[in-house]
């Protein structure tokens, strides 16, 4: 399990912890979990080709393989908002504020009069 340990390594040096996203960071969700399977000889119980699966498609994922594959053909997501809006309405202090304020995006959808 050490080569699957350091084939895990290389895996999260592709993917530095973004601060900027709080609780939502993929990267630190990953060092976390593969912490927690690693760690204190856990790592005879753990199924080699479920790892060796996870760490492919954690692979792809890093080396951006779908955004490369399907090439985006519009400017605008199904929103119709641009990539740069999507990324401003997804931002850490929009979300943060939505907590706050209780506030959802289908909460008056659902409202009966």
């Amino acid at each position: 399990m050490t080569s699957q340990y350091k084939k895990f390594t290389k895996l999260i040096a592709k993917w530095p912890i973004d601060n900027n996203k709080a609780e939502r960071d993929l990267g630190k969700f990953i060092r976390d979990k593969v912490k927690a399977a690693f760690e204190g000889g856990n790592s005879k119980n753990l199924d080699s080709e479920l790892c060796t699966r996870q760490l492919y498609s954690l692979n792809k994922i890093a080396d951006n393989h779908y955004r490369n594959k399907y090439k985006r053909i519009h400017d605008s997501s199904a929103t119709g908002l641009s990539s740069e809006e999507c990324n401003l309405v997804l931002s850490s202090e929009v979300l943060q504020y939505l907590k706050e304020e209780n506030k959802g995006f289908f909460k008056n959808i659902f409202k009966k009069d």
